[in-house]
């Protein structure tokens, strides 16, 4: 592994013996100098926040200090999902393992090129071009240099839509783990995490077949329906790489663009009802199709993620995003569904699924950023709209995703 990135140390350890140093320090956080219980040691410990007398820093705000000198993706295309994943750890409650997760995932990434602000013409001409990534930085963190953040949110989003499943829907999710943290705290750091999540979605801005939402939205049970009918692909040669080259090959395949066609569109009112039927929807195929756990994730985080920027959208994007959002679920389906799966019975998962704390616990203890993702959107369409679906998918994700050893695709 290449040297230079957010890791330290001048030599990459074995996988094993990064996990083994990461789990070790899972009983605390990092210790820095002073007296103990002084300083900022002891705010880290607490979970740190500014104070009158000085400043102190979150362990959250310390993973984004470590995962802003890096690069956005990683491999040739997968997505950095440090940031993500410790924001999502302390919304699960335990924050306290945000150090041990950065030990981990940190050393695969390399340092970040530094750009330049583009103009307006430069701009739209390198939408989707992910070699300018380091100059849309640049960009969105000039835009978010002063005012109010939620107005750039308001103004950079909505051209942003179309392209919703950028980096596999990751623009979007990094941009919304943003905007939560802004929410609790706005810092200069903050700000810059929330351009990094907008400079993703623009560099690998990608569109969908199908211009979706030409119906009219009338019940769940309509949604429903259109959900359960959705058309497979079925072959298994389409679904080779990442998830966003396979969804790619859908081009080809026009009964996806037909019943994109043929969403139906939510109104303001019906705007949460929509999102939460499209994540039990993708609850219930991630249970049902095993063999694809890491697309049906991302077919139930995406939509969950618009929740974190329907606040600062009108009422017209926020509902055209959903409906970009159902889009990117269907694409995830249609190439990875199979008509023949089988679920897998474990008795472990049932037992988990009864209590959200144990669930919680599992998923922060196996400091790995799917089952960590994975359980905390649950967690929050459960208290939305508690269905045991949620549970019984989240308990899943917290004992049974372990990428270790396995190709990574987004």
């Amino acid at each position: 592994m290449p040297r230079g990135g957010a890791g330290t140390g001048s030599g990459q350890p074995s996988e094993c013996v990064r996990i083994l140093a990461a789990r070790r320090r899972m009983g605390g956080v990092r210790k820095l100098r002073g007296r103990p219980g002084h300083g900022r040691s002891a705010a880290i410990e607490s979970g740190g926040r500014r104070s009158g007398n000085g400043w102190t820093l979150s362990n959250y705000d310390d993973a984004l200090e470590r995962f802003h000198r890096v690069d956005l993706e990683y491999a040739d295309g997968l997505a950095n999902h440090g940031p993500m994943g410790a924001e999502a750890l302390e919304s699960l409650g335990h924050q306290a393992l945000i150090p041990a997760f950065v030990d981990l995932y940190s050393p695969r990434l390399l340092m970040l090129e530094v750009g330049r602000p583009l103009g307006d013409a430069e701009a739209h001409a390198s939408l989707g071009d992910v070699s300018r990534r380091g100059d849309w930085v640049a960009t969105y963190e000039a835009r978010l240099a002063g005012g109010d953040w939620r107005a750039v949110v308001a103004s950079e989003v909505p051209p942003l839509l179309p392209g919703l499943f950028a980096g596999a829907g990751h623009g979007l999710l990094r941009v919304g783990h943003a905007v939560r943290g802004l929410e609790r705290e706005d810092s200069v750091l903050r700000r810059h995490e929330l351009a990094r999540g907008l400079a993703h979605w623009a560099a690998r801005y990608q569109t969908l077949p199908g211009l979706p939402g030409r119906g009219r939205f009338a019940s769940p049970v309509e949604l429903r329906t259109a959900l359960a009918d959705w058309p497979l692909v079925g072959e298994a040669e389409l679904r080779k790489g990442l998830l966003l080259h396979a969804v790619a090959r859908l081009e080809g395949f026009r009964a996806f663009a037909k019943v994109v066609e043929e969403v139906p569109l939510p109104t303001a009112d019906s705007l949460d009802v929509y999102l939460g039927e499209i994540c039990r929807a993708a609850a219930g195929l991630y249970l049902a199709q095993p063999q694809a756990r890491i697309a049906y994730l991302h077919a139930l985080t995406i939509p969950s993620a618009l929740r974190f920027l329907v606040p600062h959208l009108s009422a017209q994007d926020a509902c055209r995003g959903a409906v970009h959002a159902l889009q990117a679920f269907g694409a995830l389906h249609s190439i990875y569904g199979e008509s023949q799966a089988t679920p897998e019975l474990d008795e472990e998962v049932v037992r988990v699924s009864q209590d959200w704390d144990e669930i919680r616990y599992h998923a922060a203890r196996s400091i790995q950023e799917h089952s960590i993702k994975m359980t905390e959107a649950c967690w929050r369409e459960d208290r939305n709209a508690p269905d045991p679906v949620f549970r019984r998918a989240a308990a899943d994700a917290a004992l049974k995703i372990d990428g270790r050893g396995q190709p990574s695709v987004c």
